[in-house]
């Protein structure tokens, strides 16, 4: 896919679907996987994963929306991408329909606040060893 292609397929929605537009118009790197799989299969692993970010405190955007595309979209087929920004450290994940004609769901997932965690647990690991 191209990125004039993948900037199109998010314009004219809000949310996770601009702040994802604007990261690949300002070039952030991003992929589309081959295959496919129904949508029911991401909806049970993607609503496990929005617990798992709401418990925490991760800052995220569109998750709740995209469960419930998922979940409407029961067994159609869809492809999987994701978009990386580096600078704030932002991670987008994309759910497009098999033929690539559109995005039907992105959720957006905050990486500051990952690496800030990272960094304080490998800095009490630090303390216990010394």
């Amino acid at each position: 896919m191209e990125r004039a292609q993948l900037i199109s397929l998010l314009t004219d929605r809000d949310g996770a679907f601009e702040a994802c537009r604007g990261a690949v118009e300002r070039g952030a790197s991003f992929d589309v996987f081959d295959g496919s799989l129904p949508a029911s299969h991401f909806a049970e692993i993607y609503r496990g994963r929005q617990i798992h970010t709401r418990e925490r405190g991760i800052p995220t955007l569109g998750f709740a929306e995209a469960v419930e595309v998922l979940y409407a979209l029961r067994e159609q087929p869809l492809r999987v991408g994701r978009v990386r920004l580096s600078d704030p450290p932002y991670y987008f994940q994309l759910f497009l329909s098999a033929d690539e004609s559109a995005v039907v769901a992105c959720i957006g997932v905050d990486q500051q606040h990952q690496q800030a965690q990272r960094a304080r647990q490998a800095t009490s690991e630090n303390l216990h060893e010394g």
